[in-house]
């Protein structure tokens, strides 16, 4: 009598063929494996009557794609149970085989369910798997564990798991679950980071919307918000519109630094650079130690060849600069701009007396001991191009062309001694 209830146990757990089924859904569920049944499935799907058999269809990829998940979750479940017991629990998982088993069986399942809510062939919606809704929608926070095996392996995947478990949110199936949800906007945050690198921009504007709802990350969201907007500027229409957009924002969330110069320099790109200076201006008048306004005025004092003034305004950068990058970079541009201002004297005079030369040296000296602070931080040279050529002109200019140290920076600067 065991044995019997036993057999039809199991047989409730597994698709079967009946008398009514067409040749290809009897081949599907005849299937033993994952692949041979998705084979069977792409080359005969057309051929299945109707609805019904193709839920049945798809659900059997489910079945078959569910005992690799359940099996390899079954030893991680072991190890961990094997670990607080005190021992080893070391038995090897494939972690690879079980993400991609897991994939295919939520996309199958959420292929059953839509088809078992579709009419069938005299018009009804009689749902016959209404229990695998569940069990599927349990399977998407197992997408975020996908998502996070791919990161670094390959990101692409990482993307299509991230991605789907955002997706799915709306589904018609789930959407019941959807206050539930307590990862939505966390993972669609970086399902739109993934779409914002990879140029998905339309997808990126609508997982953006679902991210809108982390407060932890607030400032992070709507400035990937700004930039996806930016992105896909066409006419100078879209990019007064957009710096409109920007200002609006700014005037809500000054101290939001990535606004302002996302703000700044789009006003700039639109030939706007006073309105753009007025701005960075401003922000000064109001937090005159701000490390992105300061470097934002010396970057368009510079564009402007107010070498004076950007200078002043990168000498008061750099005491804030916080990591050696930046360091690097605001030596390497105070540098740049004594080197500028002194070479745009010397080429306007025409007779270059001792006693010109002199106050030019002055200048040149200046620019060589920001120029030298970079050089010195950049152990391996990586941001060459911004200190080596101006502090190479410096050298050829006061210590002259023979010189050691001219010589000796010649390569790095572009020149063959």
């Amino acid at each position: 009598m065991k044995k019997l209830i036993l057999a039809v146990m199991l047989l409730v757990g597994t698709s079967a063929a009946f008398a009514g089924d067409s040749e290809p859904l009897k081949a599907i569920l005849k299937a033993q494996s994952y692949a041979e049944a998705a084979n069977l499935v792409q080359s005969t799907l057309d051929q299945l009557a109707g609805n019904e058999e193709k839920a049945k269809a798809y659900n059997r990829l489910y079945e078959l794609a569910m005992k690799k998940v359940n099996y390899e979750q079954g030893i991680q479940l072991e190890n961990e149970t094997q670990k607080q017991m005190g021992k080893e629990g070391n038995k090897p998982v494939d972690e690879k085989g079980l993400y991609m088993a897991l994939g295919a069986a939520f996309n199958s399942g959420v292929e059953a369910i839509k088809f078992d809510n579709m009419p069938n062939e005299k018009g009804k919606v009689k749902p016959k798997f209404s229990a695998l809704v569940e069990r599927v929608y349990k399977l998407r926070n197992d997408l975020i564990n996908g998502g996070v095996y791919y990161q670094g392996k390959d990101d692409k995947m990482a993307y299509k798991y991230l991605a789907e478990y955002v997706e799915s949110a709306d589904y018609p199936a789930f959407v019941k679950f959807k206050d539930q949800d307590q990862n939505l906007s966390e993972i669609a945050y970086f399902a739109t980071v993934y779409a914002y690198q990879n140029n998905d921009f339309a997808k990126a504007s609508k997982y953006i919307e679902y991210a809108m709802n982390n407060k932890e990350r607030a400032k992070e969201v709507q400035n990937l918000k700004l930039a996806i907007m930016g992105s896909q500027l066409k006419t100078r229409q879209d990019s007064l519109a957009y710096v409109n957009k920007l200002a609006s924002i700014y005037e809500q969330d000054p101290t939001n630094d990535a606004l302002l110069s996302t703000l700044a320099s789009t006003y700039n790109s639109l030939g706007m650079g006073d309105k753009a200076m007025q701005i960075i201006d401003n922000h000064l008048a109001k937090d005159p130690n701000n490390y992105s306004a300061l470097v934002l005025k010396g970057q368009f004092e510079s564009i402007k060849k107010n070498y004076d003034g950007a200078v002043e305004a990168l000498k008061k950068a750099l005491p804030l600069a916080s990591d050696e990058s930046a360091q690097i970079a605001i030596n390497a541009s105070i540098g740049q701009c004594l080197f500028y201002k002194a070479q745009e004297r010397v080429m306007a005079v025409k007779n270059l007396t001792k006693e010109a030369r002199e106050q030019f040296n002055i200048v040149y000296n200046e620019a060589i001991s920001y120029l030298e602070k970079a050089k010195a931080l950049d152990t391996g040279k990586q941001n060459k191009s911004l200190w080596a050529y101006p502090l190479y002109g410096s050298y050829y200019f006061v210590k002259g062309a023979t010189a050691p140290e001219t010589k000796a920076l010649a390569a790095d600067a572009g020149y063959s001694e």
